[in-house]
């Protein structure tokens, strides 16, 4: 009898009763998981841009600014702390597939720092660091929505690539130091490199893209970056669009040098790329900062977009 009517539709008059009235069944089971599943979905969608709009991606709100004067006396002398570094040979955007996955498992706690380190970090930073130890430092800049905390996690550099800065998963993840670069002041890197995403909302480093147009630039030729061991001010010097493995020397492995001559030609590949000419030259012993996000990935799924700029000012 099966193999008989196999191959007849289960609505057919002459699909036999009790296989028809068994088929309607799983299809309505079928349905009502299928109808599950949506609504799972759209409640999952729903929180996850919840999270991003309304919560701001589980980024902290902006710390009180506090006077250099008080800052300068509470902080102290920063004591040296080691960041063992790895060969660099990759930007640090290039896999969010898999950065998707480890977000989503649970996130490991924040250890506690002790108090003689905290007490060593700006005072209006302290708070978000006893939050989060993870934290490195603040940029902002005008123009644009960028007011945001920037992480660096030695040993796991991708961690924050889709998490908030409260460890959560979040799509825009959380600006973060990349892990050869060293903000000590006493044991500070020649570049300091900051990923962060291009967010089609303009969120993280959705809007670092503006200094493309010169205008753009020079309206906003400086912005603040402050380490959580100092503040300073920065010049924009160069504005760059490039593509993942065309550069002979690319600006995502560049975070120090072992001679001036180095340190130039460092420079130098990367002012080649310049999108126009802003006046700067960077001098060899000055601190460089370079942000990075990705460029038009509509186009080209390596395009990068970077920012190099030269603080000015502490």
């Amino acid at each position: 009898m099966g193999k008989r009517y196999r191959r007849l539709r289960g609505d057919t008059a002459y699909y036999p009763f009790a296989a028809r009235t068994g088929l309607r069944a799983r299809q309505r089971r079928r349905a009502r998981r299928l109808r599950w599943a949506g609504a799972a979905a759209l409640v999952l969608a729903g929180a996850l841009f919840l999270r991003q709009t309304v919560f701001n991606g589980g980024q902290p709100k902006p710390p009180a600014p506090i006077s250099n004067t008080s800052a300068a006396v509470a902080t102290g002398e920063s004591s040296h702390v080691t960041v063992e570094a790895i060969a660099a040979t990759r930007d640090a955007l290039a896999h969010t597939e898999e950065a998707d996955a480890q977000a989503h498992r649970t996130p490991e706690t924040a250890a506690t720092p002790p108090p003689e380190q905290t007490n060593q970090v700006l005072p209006q930073y302290r708070a978000l660091y006893e939050e989060n130890s993870d934290l490195i430092g603040w940029l902002r800049m005008d123009g644009t929505d960028i007011d945001l905390p920037v992480v660096q996690t030695p040993g796991d550099n991708e961690y924050y690539l889709r998490r908030g800065f409260d460890g959560l998963y979040a799509t825009g993840g959380t600006l973060f130091l990349d892990e050869q670069c060293s903000v000590l002041p006493e044991d500070s890197t020649a570049n300091w490199l900051i990923y962060g995403h291009n967010m089609a909302d303009g969120s993280m480093f959705g809007e670092l893209t503006r200094y493309r147009e010169e205008s753009f630039y020079k309206e906003h030729p400086t912005f603040t970056f402050d380490t959580i061991y100092e503040s300073g001010t920065w010049q924009v010097v160069a504005a760059l669009d490039t593509t993942l493995g065309r550069d002979d020397l690319p600006y995502y492995t560049f975070f120090d040098a072992d001679s001036p001559s180095e340190w130039q030609e460092r420079v130098d590949a990367i002012l080649s790329l310049a999108l126009y000419d802003t006046g700067i030259t960077p001098e060899y012993g000055q601190q460089l900062l370079t942000l990075s996000t990705c460029g038009d990935t509509r186009l080209n799924t390596k395009s990068r977009f970077a920012l190099l700029a030269v603080r000015v000012e502490n």
